[in-house]
């Protein structure tokens, strides 16, 4: 697994964590971005999908939303995140933490697919890897 893969993964998320946006640079220009199925499977395709990923997020969550990186597996340029969300309801105010697995397929240092899955075993088994 790419040590660069790797860090550029964390960079994202701590990008996310501390402006609530997304680090365009993190993204390859072909970028696509598919939801858990058990939320409806919604895939969001290049930058501006990206963006409207997030502000669908953010109207669901707030801006609170914070996304922590527990670890990260893979080979080459397919890796799995395991990430511990802190949400709070926009409209609710319900706090809570999920735990999900994203798949990663990487392109020169970039994103070119990610895959979000309820688990780590479902991300691993998506991305054809295992622990």
């Amino acid at each position: 697994m790419s040590q660069e893969n790797v860090e550029a993964i964390r960079a994202a998320f701590d990008h996310f964590n501390s402006t609530g946006t997304i680090p365009e640079e993190f993204y390859d220009s072909e970028v696509m971005f598919t939801t858990r199925g058990d939320l409806g499977h919604s895939t969001y395709r290049g930058i501006e999908g990206m963006r409207e990923a997030v502000q669908a997020f953010r109207e669901a969550w707030g801006t609170s939303a914070q996304g922590d990186v527990l670890g990260i597996t893979g080979s080459g340029d397919v890796l799995v995140a395991e990430v511990r969300f802190r949400l709070r309801g926009a409209a609710s105010g319900v706090e809570l933490a999920v735990d999900e697995g994203w798949a990663y397929w990487m392109r020169d240092g970039k994103a070119l697919r990610i895959e979000q899955h309820a688990s780590k075993q479902e991300a691993l088994e998506a991305a054809g890897l295992s622990e």
